[in-house]
């Protein structure tokens, strides 16, 4: 079961496009080199492609969700109204502090398996280097 909140679900479509990305690049070395094809050479590029995979997710975090999706947000309450006013009962009014006045922020995060969205570069980043260290090592 994938367990994800807000935006996080994208690090598997990001994992995804650069495992694909990985294969693809397999696929044309392996064309253009007549012996690498079948071979377990072959196994680097699933490595390469989640580092590749990594540097899409560190870029969706980096330049989509930190500005733009999961920027901070003025937090609101509902306020019920002494008389209804175009059939609304309850109006949005900020939440403040009750001791300084100020208005409430919140900072949504997106995570993935309860790990947030930014750290999950170094995680497939670290998993693309040890496939690709071991696919390394099965051909020497």
């Amino acid at each position: 079961m994938i367990i994800w909140s807000r935006w996080g679900i994208l690090v598997v479509l990001m994992a995804g496009l650069g495992a694909g990305s990985g294969f693809l690049l397999g696929a044309i070395v392996g064309a253009l080199v007549p012996g690498l094809a079948g071979s377990p050479a072959q196994g680097l590029f699933a490595g390469l492609g989640l580092i590749i995979g990594a540097v899409y997710t560190y870029l969706l975090d980096r330049f989509v969700l930190t500005p733009h999706l999961d920027k901070p947000r003025q937090q609101f309450v509902m306020q019920q109204l002494p008389q209804p006013v175009g059939g609304q009962t309850y109006r949005q009014v900020p939440l403040v502090h009750p001791e300084t006045g100020q208005p409430i922020w919140v900072q949504p995060r997106s995570s993935l398996f309860f790990v947030p969205v930014r750290y999950w570069p170094a995680i497939l980043a670290s998993i693309g280097v040890l496939v690709t260290f071991l696919g390394f090592v099965s051909v020497v």
